[in-house]
């Protein structure tokens, strides 16, 4: 494989074209995880079009590239092997879910079903949910409409969290737009603390005791801003040309399974 030591090194390939499954069919051959995952990889790392990949990457139709990762995407694969990259790293030591963060970034996209016009960036997008431990490795995360507030999916987020038989983080780093009595309260039933600033009121004073706050915990949610710019790094979630929301779910699902994997040490 020519390109594949360019995104993963050939241990790291190898595990997973094993890793994944192959559709099982009678009528037709069915082409190997091994021969198509280069081009997969090449499509996320520099964002071209799927008809755009060279016969040097993947000498079969992109149309294969395609199908290969909506089948995973639609099964659950790439999740669950994600969450069982997820697990070596916690059983090496590697994830520490002391602390969490939690934070979202817009996706700029055309207008269509599926995006939504954002106010703040003044341009039409979809919104990815991130949640990562403290050190910044992805855990978690969601997609949605790009004319939502964060807070809108920040349940569902921390449901998602799956690190073997763990759950739930002790602590949450979020910024004021995760500031809401509901949300504060949905953390403290699941045994989550939070590390929330308050949001000002300009004509009104808040009543009652003012939230927990650790300044110097606070300092790690950067660590959920990196991971957004390695999330970005992938030139596919720099602009969304996937028009099906599963395809791009697949896609974000994707690129955190493989900044996971390249932080696993022995792969054997």
């Amino acid at each position: 494989m020519k390109h594949a030591t360019f995104f993963l090194n050939q241990t790291q390939y190898d595990w997973l074209a094993a890793q994944l499954p192959e559709p099982v069919t009678k009528t037709k051959h069915v082409i190997p995880n091994n021969e198509l995952l280069n081009g997969i990889l090449f499509v996320l790392k520099t964002g071209c079009r799927w008809m755009d990949i060279p016969a040097s990457v993947c000498h079969h139709d992109y149309s294969s590239c395609w199908r290969r990762l909506r089948f995973w995407q639609k099964h659950g694969h790439v999740r669950l092997t994600w969450q069982q990259v997820l697990l070596r790293l916690d059983r090496e030591g590697q994830i520490d879910l002391s602390l969490g963060n939690l934070d979202g970034t817009l996706v700029q996209s055309p207008k269509f079903a599926g995006s939504g016009y954002d106010s703040q960036h003044k341009r039409y997008g979809t919104n990815i949910s991130l949640l990562t431990e403290r050190n910044g490795l992805p855990l978690a995360n969601m997609t949605f409409r790009g004319n939502r507030n964060d807070i809108a999916a920040a349940e569902a987020t921390m449901h998602k969290l799956r690190v073997g038989a763990k759950r739930r983080v002790r602590e949450l780093n979020a910024d004021k737009g995760y500031d809401s009595k509901a949300f504060r309260k949905h953390l403290r039933r699941r045994g989550t603390g939070t590390n929330i600033p308050e949001r000002k009121a300009k004509h009104r004073r808040k009543r009652g005791r003012k939230p927990h706050m650790n300044k110097l915990h606070f300092k790690f949610r950067a660590f959920v801003e990196r991971t957004n710019a390695w999330l970005k790094s992938y030139r596919k979630l720099r602009y969304r040309y996937e028009r099906k929301r599963g395809m791009f779910q697949a896609v974000v699902d994707f690129c955190c399974l493989l900044i996971c994997l390249r932080r696993v040490g022995d792969m054997q």
